[in-house]
């Protein structure tokens, strides 16, 4: 049976296990390592680029399966199916990007993994937000990474190497990685609220 995510709302289980918020700050934390280590790394190269980039398609590709997995647990098959084909995306992308370090192997892996993820995001933002709460949140992670992928395209037009790659891809990470801790963390929170309200209180619970 599926379950329906009313727009207002969230899902929720009795146990944290397979609750939304985990695939949704799974991808948070990846985004912000990511994010982080480009900002603070002062002359990175083409190996800091196919390393960090690798590890971190390969990590984003993790939190959605996990996403993908809690779908088809909920019955949406679509929204499960689409999802996989996100995952295996970043995924190749992940080990093609480790295996070739350099810039062109980046632009290209990475750039065709942003835009299957990203469309796959803003379908499944348009057909699916108001039934699966997580699929609230695409709009802006498809839009992101779409517009990443162009514009590594464009940093590799102006030559400007691995330094601006790494530059580009860690702040849409950053960005990704703010909205879906908000996102995660208020979910995590709904989760909890709805968990104490389902308890008896004491008083309930003694006998008289």
């Amino acid at each position: 049976m599926t379950r329906r995510y009313e727009s207002g709302g969230s899902a929720v289980g009795d146990s944290n296990h397979g609750t939304p918020w985990v695939p949704i700050l799974l991808r948070s934390a990846t985004a912000a390592a990511f994010g982080i280590l480009t900002v603070f790394w002062q002359s990175p190269g083409v190996g800091v680029l196919s390393v960090a980039g690798g590890l971190y398609l390969l990590l984003t590709a993790v939190s959605v399966w996990r996403m993908a997995v809690l779908a088809g647990t909920d019955g949406e098959q679509r929204i499960r199916s689409l999802q996989l084909l996100e995952a295996a995306a970043y995924a190749l992308a992940g080990i093609a990007v480790l295996a070739l370090r350099s810039v062109e192997g980046f632009l290209v892996a990475a750039g065709l993994a942003l835009v299957v993820g990203g469309a796959v995001e803003l379908y499944l933002w348009t057909t699916s937000r108001k039934t699966f709460l997580p699929a609230r949140d695409w709009l802006i992670t498809g839009v992101v990474s779409l517009g990443t992928a162009v514009i590594l395209l464009a940093v590799q037009l102006m030559d400007l190497g691995a330094h601006a790659m790494l530059g580009v891809t860690g702040g849409s990470a950053i960005i990704i990685a703010v909205m879906l801790a908000t996102s995660g963390l208020g979910a995590r929170w709904d989760a909890r609220s709805q968990g104490s309200q389902s308890r008896p209180s004491p008083a309930v619970r003694q006998k008289p």
